[in-house]
């Protein structure tokens, strides 16, 4: 059957219906295009809040690193101003030891000053009031211990082997110069 074969009246509302289907079709086409672009709009919002809750997350890692950054910094500082204490600390040490060693090594020789005069069994009254011998009485102590110091050279040779056997002829040779 054509177009032609039907009456006025159906061909007319034919007509109309088909018009209304353009319309309708045109209408669906705009529809699906608007659908579509609000589900692309949809997809980059989401994707967007998406981005933007990373961001957010990013955000409050930076600022819990930014924080432990500080605390971190802080807690150097805090070190280092204690390694400086320390070190200055280790200093004053150093030269109160220096000092101790030196007062130390002052008092043994005063020590030994007072050994010596105690087995030379020399009597302190010519000791000045500073504890400090007079200088005839120092020359004296150096002399007794240079002869001290002689007399354990010559005993040490006396004891030596080559002395010893050497004897006999040190007897000898006395006998040969008396007249």
């Amino acid at each position: 059957m054509s177009d032609t074969d039907i009456p006025g009246r159906v061909q007319a509302e034919l007509t109309r219906l088909r018009a209304e289907r353009q319309v309708f079709t045109a209408e669906q086409d705009r529809l699906k295009a608007k659908l579509a672009e609000t589900e692309h709009e949809l997809r980059e919002a989401t994707s967007a809040a998406s981005d933007e809750d990373e961001s957010a997350a990013v955000h409050e890692k930076l600022a819990s690193q930014q924080e432990e950054l500080d605390v971190a910094k802080a807690r150097l500082q805090a070190l280092e101003a204690e390694v400086l204490l320390a070190h200055q600390q280790r200093d004053s040490l150093r030269a109160e030891l220096k000092t101790c060693r030196e007062e130390r090594d002052k008092l043994r020789l005063a020590l030994l000053d007072a050994e010596l005069v105690v087995s030379a069994g020399v009597v302190d009254a010519d000791v000045l009031p500073g504890g400090e011998p007079s200088a005839d009485r120092q020359r004296l102590l150096n002399a007794e211990r240079l002869a001290a110091e002689m007399a354990r050279e010559l005993d040490a040779t006396r004891r030596t082997v080559s002395w010893r056997v050497t004897a006999p002829l040190r007897v000898v040779r006395k006998k040969m110069d008396r007249p």
